[in-house]
């Protein structure tokens, strides 16, 4: 099967200007030239900012009946951006979401996104939230309604941690650390973000020590 897409681009090489960033750099490799690297599947982030939310919004959202999850608190509504006060916050983050996946990955006119669920979480002291993936869904997102920007981050995972029969990826040790041998990204957050990636990415909230103030999503 390799043998078969090579000779197919190589084919297109002979007879046509490749328009691919993969099928160019095939093109112009040549004997001896220097290694050549193509990031094959990059994981996107999207990341947005929504601004300060109004008093309205912080009401409805600070008002939601809230229940202990596993290492935190959820709401007891799991469609909150269906609440009319959070209007606005969902225009922008259904815009967002076109805007991620068309950018990503550039479905077909046919086919309409719509948002499955929407919940709120709630991190007091000491609490974390386990690792984890999104099943049943395409794009995930968080929004950030409340965080300590000096403490707080969203961390991704290219390991599968507390999932059961998931392998871990094997590493030597690591003389400096690449965009290829990172097993963790830990971004910071701010009030109004929005990030947006895949619902099969691992990610996960770290446990803070000494937090102040709570951190709502």
């Amino acid at each position: 099967v390799a043998s078969s897409w090579l000779n197919r681009q190589h084919l297109r090489c002979n007879h046509s200007n490749p328009k691919s960033p993969t099928l160019t750099m095939y093109c112009n490799l040549n004997k001896g030239s220097k290694m050549q690297i193509k990031d094959m599947f990059p994981t996107p982030i999207g990341m947005f900012n929504y601004g300060n939310l109004s008093d309205k919004e912080l009401e409805a959202i600070n008002s939601l009946e809230m229940v202990r999850n596993q290492n935190n608190n959820t709401s007891l509504n799991q469609s909150v951006l269906d609440i009319s006060a959070l209007s606005g916050i969902k225009d922008f983050i259904e815009a967002a979401l076109k805007t991620y996946l068309a950018e990503t990955l550039s479905p077909s006119p046919n086919m309409t996104h719509y948002i499955t669920q929407s919940w709120a979480n709630l991190s007091e002291a000491e609490d974390y939230h386990h690792f984890h993936t999104h099943t049943n869904s395409i794009a995930s997102g968080v929004f950030y309604v409340a965080v300590d920007r000096e403490k707080d981050s969203i961390t991704f995972s290219r390991q599968a941690k507390d999932i059961p029969f998931v392998h871990p990826v094997l590493f030597p040790d690591i003389e400096r650390p690449t965009d290829y041998n990172t097993e963790e990204w830990d971004i910071p957050i701010d009030t109004g973000n929005l990030f947006m990636f895949p619902s099969t990415l691992v990610h996960g909230v770290k446990q803070i020590n000494n937090r102040t103030s709570d951190r709502i999503s």
